[in-house]
């Protein structure tokens, strides 16, 4: 069977994990949110030197998607398990404190590499994955079967990380305006002949949803 794979992209809420999660449960797909394995570096960076966490991250850190079966209904957030140093810190990483951390992991070129190593491998182990994040199209997932960029306003951006996060105090709910490297990305996929756009500002998560699965026949027809 010829392997199936989607690569998400666009700015902070957005609607990609909400697209991403009923991919992988429609299509059947592997569940790949990178932007945890960033959030789980800067969490580990209260542990390590980021030297060290950059030159041994295999071995620090497992960062571990499972597979759904098509239709499930379990919750994504549920299906991924993030062990440092062997233990689980999936839900230690969310904290506000850990923001200047991750801006520090995000901007050292050692750390990316070493995290875009880390997803390859995850990529190339389930073969069949939805992956979502920023600069997915055009560093993980260059050769995939669709390439999809979301967007969104900014304040209905704002609004839905306040909602998403309304019971969870101690969570990050900052969202910004779209980076360079947003646009940058954006420009990138609208070049690709695979690729989808969509402005999700007036779009409930089903037509999105539709949107991309139509697009998607296109070619696996």
């Amino acid at each position: 069977m010829t392997e199936l794979s989607l690569s998400i992209d666009g700015p902070t809420a957005s609607g990609k994990t909400t697209l991403a999660t009923a991919l992988a449960r429609e299509l059947g797909l592997a569940f790949l949110d990178t932007g945890l394995t960033y959030r789980s570096l800067a969490f580990a960076l209260d542990h390590e030197p980021i030297e060290t966490l950059a030159a041994d991250l295999g071995a620090l850190l497992i960062h571990r998607p499972e597979v759904y079966a098509r239709h499930s209904e379990e919750d994504p957030w549920q299906r991924h398990v993030i062990l440092f140093r062997g233990q689980d810190i999936t839900d230690r990483i969310f904290h506000t404190s850990l923001d200047r951390n991750l801006k520090a992991v995000a901007q050292n070129t050692a750390c990316r590499q070493a995290i875009l190593a880390l997803h390859r491998s995850i990529a190339e182990k389930h073969g069949n994955i939805v992956a979502v994040g920023r600069d997915v199209a055009t560093s993980l997932l260059t050769e995939a079967t669709l390439h999809i960029y979301l967007t969104a306003s900014d304040s209905v951006r704002v609004e839905r990380r306040r909602a998403q996060y309304r019971n969870m105090p101690d969570r990050s709910i900052r969202v910004g305006p779209a980076t360079e490297r947003d646009l940058e990305n954006r420009d990138a996929i609208r070049a690709m002949p695979n690729s989808l756009e969509v402005d999700s500002t007036y779009l409930p998560a089903a037509a999105v949803l539709k949107a991309a699965l139509r697009e998607l026949g296109k070619y696996t027809a």
